[in-house]
């Protein structure tokens, strides 16, 4: 006969089991022995609080290190590091002021932090992987929360430590400055370069195949030449080729903004010229004067943005910390979120919300022409045809969308979740990077690797034959209209 145990009997099991794991909890290190206070000559109330030197903890702020109790202090208080302090160990620090900032950031005022009880010093160095630099006495503003604020950096405790008075009389301190890996930058610098090529290759196709030298097929070509200028230049950064502030720094950075901002607003151009030209939009504008106001539009405005940014560098117009700083922290812009943003990314997110803008209404309209047509095309080879290569527009423009739109607001994505002061970003900022390092790739599938550009260059290079057996029929951009110049190019970058 089988044995039971009473229900009871299970419950008692398991509150001991609890009650044994609630025991060994506190074995648990909830901080390193650096940032903890032997607490076991402690007042041990009976609700688990231990009351140490003033300083009480609760059950979740000490643990038991074997027959030692430990206090997290740094929970309590704001622990502060003091390096070459050896000799003040045994008989402690009396002395070491520093500039202390409000909650707000301001009416920073000297504070003996030796004495104040907001503060817990504790005289060791904490680890650093990379260099200690010394930071002057005037430089070394606390905030309120026990960080060290230099500039627009924040290191938190760990991250530095406080220096005994010297010999004239001045405490200085000390910041981790982490060891970057050249790894990342290789990554990016391996991306860019191979995406160079297929941009290249895009470039010299449209370059050689008069059919699709059309407003479209042009804009594609200065598209695709202003980025790969800049993917060099990134490429050429990223492997840290010139000395920081040098003239070559300087130029390559000068030239690499203004190109970038050039691929940012010939694809404005592109969208645009989708979006009007098979929206229905006539004009008496002619296929020239129309590239034209587009080359000025996409080339003058980059080159307006430069100018401005030369001028705020060289002047006193705008406040220092809103200045571009070209060449002095790298060979870009300086790395501070609300100046990248005035001058780099509001232009981005403004054409890239217009653009999107532009895609969504053309897609709409060929939505719109499908549901007026659908009732009139049976019978009618013509409308139904129509509606199918409308049908083909609109898988166009999701895959233009996708290249033109999805990549830099990646890059958008990418900026908004690094911070400036950390050495090592997430690796979702890793992924983003890397997927708009290989843009080109996916431009020169779009746009040349489809079966009418291959026959297109069989053509051009003289096998005939090849091209009369897939029904490849030439275009003549000198003898189409507005309209008809579109129509060809979205059949000529459509896929099979």
């Amino acid at each position: 006969m089988q044995n039971t145990l009473h229900p009871s009997v299970h419950l008692l099991i398991w509150f001991v089991i609890l009650l044994l794991y609630s025991v060994h909890a506190n074995d648990v290190k909830l901080c390193s022995e650096q940032e903890s206070v032997d607490i076991t000559n402690g007042i041990d109330y009976g609700n688990g609080s231990v009351l140490y030197r003033g300083v009480q903890y609760s059950a979740s702020q000490y643990f038991q290190d074997g027959n030692v109790r430990r206090g997290c202090i740094c929970l309590l208080r704001q622990c502060i590091f003091v390096c070459d302090a050896e000799e003040w160990a045994s008989v402690g620090l009396k002395e070491l002021y520093a500039n202390v900032s409000d909650a707000t950031g301001a009416d920073n005022r000297k504070v003996n932090l030796a004495i104040d009880s907001r503060y817990y010093l504790i005289l060791e160095q904490p680890s650093c992987d990379g260099d200690w630099l010394v930071l002057e006495q005037d430089h070394v503003n606390i905030t309120s929360k026990g960080d060290l604020s230099l500039n627009d950096y924040i290191f938190s405790y760990p991250q530095f430590c406080m220096l005994p008075k010297n010999g004239i009389g001045e405490f200085h301190a000390s910041y981790c400055e982490p060891e970057m890996s050249d790894l990342p930058h290789q990554i990016y610098a391996f991306g860019f370069l191979v995406s160079l090529p297929f941009l290249v290759a895009t470039f010299a196709v449209y370059a050689i195949l008069p059919e699709l030298q059309n407003v479209s097929g042009m804009s594609l070509m200065c598209y695709v030449a202003a980025l790969a200028i800049s993917f060099l230049l990134l490429a050429m950064g990223r492997l840290d080729i010139y000395d920081y502030q040098s003239v070559m720094c300087r130029v390559s950075a000068y030239t690499l903004y203004f190109t970038l901002m050039a691929s940012f607003f010939w694809l404005n151009v592109m969208s645009f010229d989708i979006y009007w030209t098979l929206g229905g939009s006539r004009g008496q504008t002619t296929e020239r004067m129309k590239f034209l106001y587009y080359s000025l539009y996409a080339w003058g405005t980059p080159f307006l943005l430069l100018s401005l940014i030369l001028l705020f560098d060289h002047t006193e117009i705008i406040s220092y910390h809103l200045r571009p700083n070209v060449g002095e922290e790298g060979c870009f812009l300086k790395e501070e979120k609300l100046t990248q943003f005035l001058h780099l990314y509001l232009p981005l997110v403004l054409l890239t919300t217009a653009n999107i803008f532009f895609y969504a209404i053309t897609a709409k309209r060929i939505y719109q022409s499908n549901q007026t047509d659908a009732g009139t095309i049976n019978g009618n080879s013509g409308r139904q045809s129509k509606r199918e290569n409308d049908r083909s527009r609109f898988g166009l423009y999701l895959r233009l969308f996708f290249v033109m739109g999805i990549t830099w607001s990646l890059e958008i994505v990418s900026w908004l979740i690094t911070e400036p002061n950390t050495a090592s970003p997430s690796w979702v900022v890793y992924v983003l990077d890397v997927c708009n390092c290989l843009a080109g790739i996916i431009i020169f599938l779009l746009f040349v690797w489809n079966q009418k550009v291959k026959n297109l260059l069989l053509q051009r290079f003289g096998t005939r034959e090849s091209t009369a057996r897939h029904g490849c029929t030439m275009y003549t951009a000198a003898q189409t209209t507005d309209v008809e110049n579109s129509k060809d190019f979205i059949k000529m970058v459509e896929t099979n």
